[in-house]
């Protein structure tokens, strides 16, 4: 208990406690602003491909694997996918996230992206705030604002009108970089700066106690790395199967004890129940494949819980029925979700709470599918 307990003070300490604040204000007030968009355009498919004689008057909103935007874009650009390509012009802000991402073309606004790989060469006129493992901006890049990233390794090149304030690994300065504001950076490791390199304001670096770095890398990062994983695959469950996604967080408005006693129920017998039935040979397949499944819907709970908070939000605000609102009421919901879980104590109730409300809700929507579907075989 004590270990407990020394884990959580120092997941609470002053510095931790000031970066938490900082992601919440960046995730509460970056995806409000997607929250009270309840229409806009939306692509998806396997290969997504906006030629460059193209024109969206709008918000874009494009989920696949390969996703290339070679058009323009007047608004902002949401994008979730494995490998994301921008060329074009967006006329407003990005918002994306993928396993590698490209940004190549002009963005007037704001830059948002999570990914294993991340490359910005481009113009950027606002800020630009990623996270990922490996992050390069080379030479032709230029951002009109702050950078603040976290990645294990990062290589600056381009133009930095603002800030530059990371949490890194590895950081290199190259030769062509001009940072015109100040750079702050935690780090193990001294950043090496090349010759050539020109850094207008204070150079900083911050070196992360030893019992400090684990709760600074996985309860922040990862909760921002986290947050985005749970959103793409969140839009694609709403994207495929929207009235289902409807109905699944209307079930817990409507039965709530039934959702909660249900979902307990699955949460204990589940696992018990493929034990035993591994038990015997024949069983095994059943059990490994049962097991599976359960843990897939019990990550599938905090997009359930995370939607259902949004929509009791934004429904104050008007009805959440098309896609695209679900889609807000989805990031806002869960970036909420995220930021409580990291509160001690009650970070686990509120967690505990989305896995047995969303099975039970899985259950209680399964259910009356199959009345449903046997009173019209009737």
């Amino acid at each position: 208990m004590n270990k407990i307990a020394k884990k959580e003070k120092q997941l609470l300490s002053r510095n931790n406690q000031g970066n938490i604040g900082l992601i919440l204000m960046v995730l509460l007030l970056l995806f409000f602003s997607t929250t009270m968009v309840l229409a806009f355009e939306t692509r998806h498919g396997t290969m997504v491909k906006i030629s460059g004689n193209e024109v969206i008057e709008g918000d874009l909103f494009i989920a696949g694997e390969t996703i290339i935007v070679e058009g323009t874009i007047n608004g902002d650009l949401i994008a979730a996918g494995k490998t994301i390509i921008v060329n074009g012009i967006v006329n407003g802000s990005i918002i994306a996230a993928g396993e590698t991402i490209n940004i190549n073309g002009e963005t007037t606004r704001a830059v948002r992206i999570a990914g294993n790989n991340l490359f910005v060469n481009g113009k950027i006129g606002n800020y630009l705030l990623l996270a990922g493992r490996d992050f390069k901006m080379d030479s032709r890049a230029e951002v009109g604002g702050d950078v603040i990233f976290g990645a294990y390794s990062a290589y600056l090149n381009g133009f930095i009108e603002g800030d530059v304030k990371s949490g890194n690994e590895y950081l290199t300065i190259a030769s062509n970089a001009n940072i015109l504001g100040k750079l702050l950076y935690t780090s193990r490791r001294e950043a090496n700066i090349e010759s050539g390199a020109q850094i207008g304001g204070t150079l900083t670096r911050f070196t992360p106690q030893p019992e400090e770095e684990i709760g600074s890398r996985f309860s922040l990062w990862w909760l921002v790395i986290s947050f985005f994983m749970a959103l793409v695959v969140g839009v694609v469950l709403i994207l495929i199967v929207p009235e289902k996604a409807r109905r699944v967080t209307d079930s817990i408005w409507r039965h709530p004890w039934a959702s909660l006693g249900w979902g307990t129920v699955l949460l204990i017998v589940t696992p018990i129940a493929a034990i035993i039935v591994g038990f015997t040979i024949i069983g095994i397949p059943l059990s490994i494949i049962s097991l599976i499944l359960y843990g897939i819907a019990i990550y599938i709970t905090q997009i359930i819980f995370g939607l259902f908070i949004g929509k009791a939000i934004i429904g104050s605000f008007g009805k959440v029925e098309t896609r695209a609102a679900m889609i807000g009421a989805l990031a806002l919901g869960l970036a909420i979700f995220r930021l409580a879980r990291m509160v001690p104590y009650l970070g686990f109730i509120i967690g505990l709470a989305s896995v047995l409300f969303g099975l039970g809700a899985l259950l209680v929507l399964q259910k009356q599918s199959l009345v449903k579907q046997q009173a019209t075989e009737i």
